[in-house]
């Protein structure tokens, strides 16, 4: 499927507060649905401050090796233009919420306008996928699928891996089940509804019921009735925040989990007694 077209980004930083860290290298890996590579960036950045004692120990990246890269606002002009090359390419990345808040906080610190671009999780997708694996974490999905070696921590040998990933998890044949995709965004502000999740973030500022099918819990498939509250991320998983009609406490139910939901338009339909643990 060569008019595929897909861009794998990961990016390095000085520590994991997108209020307070930096961004020190970025890679992407534009490729086709063949697995053709059509391009790709590679660059270290200036964070302007020091690197966090654990961002060396797991990535090698001391601050020496960044004393002459270009500063933030100079490469994301050139970073942006590579993306527009592929203007109707999805992004991908692995604990997308981490990588689409980053980017954006750069952005907005360099005045630079945000994209309206989605950066598709691999991270949600291979839970949906491989919901029996005891972790998801890129280093056990490259043991699980056996994928060739690279640089781990690296901006570019992470993004190769993500490509080779993508193709292992079903790559164009991806249904909508398990996906979980962000915009990129100022970090700095509460992280948004992943994209095809607005309709629940609207129940959840009209107080609306919504029936959720879930894969999860001490029903198994069974449908639940909840009232959506929030959206919230944790741990590189995305969760609506919801009150369980039938216990009437608020309960955490994981998004890559939630195989289809109806908003309840009619109250009478409320009722439902159908609601167990996330």
């Amino acid at each position: 499927m060569p008019d595929v077209i897909v861009i794998a980004i990961d990016l390095e930083t000085t520590g994991l507060d997108v209020a307070s860290d930096r961004v020190v290298e970025i890679g992407a890996i534009a490729f086709d649905g063949d697995g053709a590579e059509l391009g790709r960036f590679e660059q270290l950045l200036q964070p302007e401050r020091p690197m966090g004692a654990t961002a060396i120990a797991v990535s090698g990246i001391r601050d020496l090796d960044l004393v002459d890269a270009p500063l933030a606002a100079d490469v994301l002009p050139d970073f942006l233009a590579f993306l527009e090359r592929f203007p109707d390419a999805p992004l991908i990345a692995h604990n997308a919420a981490f990588d689409a808040g980053f980017l954006g906080m750069e952005l907005a610190r360099a005045g630079m306008t945000i994209p309206n671009r989605l950066i598709l999780d691999t991270l949600a997708l291979a839970r949906s996928a491989l919901p029996d694996l005891r972790s998801h974490r890129l280093d056990l999905l490259i043991e699980h699928y056996a994928i060739p070696p690279r640089p781990r921590h690296r901006a570019m040998g992470d993004a190769e891996t993500l490509m080779d990933l993508w193709f292992r998890l079903g790559g164009p044949d991806w249904s909508d089940s398990g996906r979980v995709a962000y915009p990129i965004h100022d970090g700095s502000l509460p992280v948004p509804p992943p994209a095809g999740w607005e309709r629940l973030d609207a129940a959840a500022g009209e107080h609306r019921p919504v029936r959720i099918a879930y894969s999860g819990g001490s029903r198994g498939d069974a449908p639940r009735l909840v009232t959506p509250r929030r959206f919230d991320h944790r741990g590189g998983i995305a969760y609506l925040v919801a009150v369980c009609h039938l216990d009437a406490v608020e309960k955490s139910f994981r998004l890559d989990r939630i195989r289809a939901y109806e908003v309840v338009d009619d109250p009478r339909r409320a009722a439902w007694p159908d609601c167990s643990s996330a």
